[in-house]
């Protein structure tokens, strides 16, 4: 099948058509968080960078081979707690925005299940990379360094559409 006739008329583009105008509890595909708001983008972002950060002065306190799990399990209790307390109150009020006009805070409770477990996976990533390498290198350089990395990756899709649009 050609490009033209799949929808995907640029290049390189992961543009499914309609994915601006889907709505948040209709996702079907991860490409899909790249359509967030760039607001959305900066909270998930700095989420990540302040569990590292908590990471990287907890790690040290805790040797025992299995603190990095015990870690990873609180805080994605702690992340998904929100979600769970606002489903459980029903706090659904209003049309379910679409992926380019949604709230971090008013809507961040009515994704479909899955986005969960992958947003969830992809802290469990963070933070067992930031407990491994924090094992190894506890420097305030390397934790710089974890931090730029998180950046890079989680920011990544704000970053390149505003390159894409130049």
């Amino acid at each position: 099948m050609s490009d033209r006739a799949s929808g995907f008329d640029k290049p390189g583009s992961f543009d499914k058509p309609g994915s601006f105008d889907k709505r948040i509890d209709r996702m079907d595909r991860l490409a899909d968080m790249a359509h967030f708001p760039a607001l959305v983008h900066a909270g998930a972002t700095f989420n990540v960078l302040a569990t590292i950060t908590v990471t990287w002065f907890v790690q040290p306190h805790f040797p025992e081979p299995f603190a990095p799990l015990v870690w990873t399990m609180a805080v994605l209790c702690l992340n998904l707690l929100p979600v769970a307390v606002l489903r459980l109150a029903g706090w659904n009020a209003g049309p379910i925005p679409t992926l380019r006009t949604m709230d971090f805070f008013r809507d961040q409770h009515r994704f479909s299940d899955w986005v969960y477990l992958a947003a969830s996976a992809n802290m469990a990533f963070w933070i067992l990379a930031a407990w491994s390498v924090f094992a190894a290198w506890h420097t305030a350089g390397m934790l710089a360094a974890m931090l730029l990395a998180a950046f890079l990756a989680t920011f990544a899709p704000v970053l390149l559409r505003r390159q894409k649009a130049v």
